[in-house]
């Protein structure tokens, strides 16, 4: 199996190095940027647009209606107050499921913990990784997809959050909201190359769009 998912009932969010085997050392380690999980996982910008939209049409139907811009307001204000709670919810869930997060990159392996109700762990060993591809964004930022063979790959919705969008039928985990995720792909690249065996190559990645790293070449930014 390429890729071990693992619940827990109880156990630390974060790899500790006692509970790697002998011999295997932690390279890397990071949580999740919980805003930038908002607006990436759960879509904070097209929440706040779908609201504020409705909103509009509300105030613009009961005017045509009414002739009365003041009446329109009073119709479409009941949805602010809904707006709020809406972003509320979801900034409180972002923050709880980054909390519960980590990720770990070895000499052998990258381990994702995540889940605030139901914990679990990912195992991915660094020698099945196919390839890996990067998403930098403005305030640096970004996910960091993994193909791995399809033999053993977890469903999409074991691994959401962390599942790469729209690959429903073929998932793909995704460590998602990066901080200093160009660091962490030189790290991850690195270990791919020395697991590997490929060489080193310095590959610019553009922001806000993805570019891929190949595992036998993979990429440091």
């Amino acid at each position: 199996m390429t890729e071990e998912l693992d619940e827990f009932d109880h156990f630390k969010p974060v790899v500790a190095e006692g509970e790697l085997p002998a011999g295997e050392r932690i390279l890397w380690q990071a949580r999740p940027d919980w805003w930038r999980l908002a607006l990436g996982a759960f879509r904070l910008r097209a929440i706040v647009a779908y609201f504020l939209v409705f909103a509009l049409w509300r105030l613009g139907v009961t005017h045509h209606d009414t002739g009365s811009w003041a009446t329109g307001l009073a119709d479409a204000a009941p949805m602010l107050p809904t707006l709020g709670v809406a972003i509320g919810l979801v900034m409180l869930l972002s923050f709880l499921i980054a909390r519960a997060t980590s990720f770990t990159l070895t000499e052998r392996r990258l381990v994702l913990r995540f889940g605030v109700a139901l914990p679990a762990q990912l195992n991915i060993p660094l020698k099945d990784v196919d390839h890996a591809a990067v998403r930098l964004y403005a305030d640096g930022s970004g996910d960091i997809p993994l193909t791995l063979p399809k033999k053993g790959r977890p469903s999409y919705f074991q691994l959401w959050p962390y599942a790469r969008p729209w690959r429903f039928f073929s998932a793909e985990p995704m460590l998602r909201a990066v901080p200093d995720c160009a660091e962490a792909v030189r790290l991850i690249a690195g270990a791919l190359a020395a697991t590997q065996g490929g060489q080193r190559v310095a590959v610019p990645v553009p922001r806000e769009r993805s570019e891929r790293l190949p595992s036998g070449h993979p990429a440091a930014v």
